[in-house]
């Protein structure tokens, strides 16, 4: 089972900022690795654009590890989404889980976007069948928007 988190600490940061450190190879805007300094810098405003989460893995009722992160970046008339999971727990369903949180963490009243490099098939995959479609590309990432009327 997954659980979501709210980053409300640095210390929460910090570990947000460790899962995307290790993701960075799939993000679309900025690949540069971040460092603790920029992290704390980041962070002490980061609350008027984003929504943060971290989901950890919960088995028997005890958190054992955390497996990944999620980020709702509050743009002007749209929500963006991006996340990310260790490598250890892809492959096993819980992006789709992570992603569907995210989704219903947004606000209805407008779209719910997201970025994704074509080359990461196996989170395209997740996105359209959580009902995501592709509304854009370039020669390296495929823009895509939420579907309001798909059936999650």
């Amino acid at each position: 089972m997954i659980v979501y988190k709210k980053v409300e600490t640095e210390i929460d940061a910090e570990i947000l900022r460790q899962h995307r450190n290790k993701c960075k190879d799939f993000m679309t805007r900025s690949t540069a690795y971040i460092t603790e300094e920029d992290q704390q810098a980041w962070f002490k405003t980061a609350h008027e654009k984003y929504d943060l989460f971290i989901a950890y893995e919960v088995v028997h009722g005890a958190v054992i590890i955390d497996a990944g992160y999620g980020v709702i970046h509050r743009e002007p008339g749209q929500s963006l989404l991006t996340g990310g999971l260790l490598p250890e727990y892809r492959n096993k369903g819980i992006g789709q889980q992570l992603f569907k949180f995210l989704i219903d963490q947004c606000r209805k009243d407008r779209p719910i976007r997201l970025e994704v490099l074509k080359e990461n098939t196996r989170a395209f995959a997740v996105y359209l069948k959580l009902g995501f479609k592709v509304t854009g590309e370039n020669s390296k990432i495929y823009f895509m928007e939420y579907e309001y009327d798909s059936v999650i």
